[in-house]
């Protein structure tokens, strides 16, 4: 069985209150913490930073919510939440534990042998499956929960899912099913 490589953990954190982003950009220019700060209010809507040491990025929005990009793994993004929750109670004093949660865990594979993408839309059934060589070079591949992308190549790309260990098996299933195919 191969082993999936998690490239890109995202998440939010929920404060409990509303930012005032052109305050906090502010704030932020002048923290350590923080290697980037840009706040465009005519352009977007929420305030977009990078977190020291690694440069991850991290939107906030008025509405009190903020998201993370970028980690890679489960344990790195719980670190960079983290960081970020110590860096919002200092600047904004609360004493509530925000809700932290990941909404997409990105994970690649490789199979290590190449597979003939026509013969698999038809292995896994076209209500499932899209493949339009024309448009895009991989399988798209849909359940319910996630989506997995499935290149000539052998290498597998898994999104949607927020569980290393639900990724882990969604991989799994389907390198047994493309090992019927190869």
């Amino acid at each position: 069985m191969v082993e999936p490589t998690v490239v890109n953990v995202v998440g939010t954190i929920t404060y409990q209150q509303e930012i005032a982003l052109d305050a906090l950009a502010d704030t932020f220019s002048r923290r350590g913490e923080i290697t980037d700060v840009t706040y465009e209010p005519a352009e977007n809507h929420w305030l977009q930073t990078r977190f020291a040491p690694d440069d991850t990025y991290v939107a906030f929005y008025r509405s009190g919510r903020c998201s993370i990009v970028g980690g890679n793994s489960v344990e790195h993004f719980h670190e960079i939440a983290d960081r970020v929750n110590t860096l919002m109670r200092d600047i904004l004093q609360f004493e509530y534990e925000p809700t932290v949660e990941i909404s997409n865990i990105v994970a690649t594979a490789d199979i290590g042998s190449s597979i003939p993408l026509e013969v698999l839309t038809l292995e896994l059934g076209m209500e499932h499956t899209e493949y339009e060589p024309e448009q895009f070079p991989a399988l798209m591949y849909r359940e319910e929960d996630y989506v997995m992308l499935v290149f000539a190549s052998g290498k597998l790309l898994c999104t949607g899912l927020t569980d290393v260990v639900d990724v882990t098996d969604a991989i799994e299933q389907m390198e047994s099913r493309l090992r019927a195919v190869v």
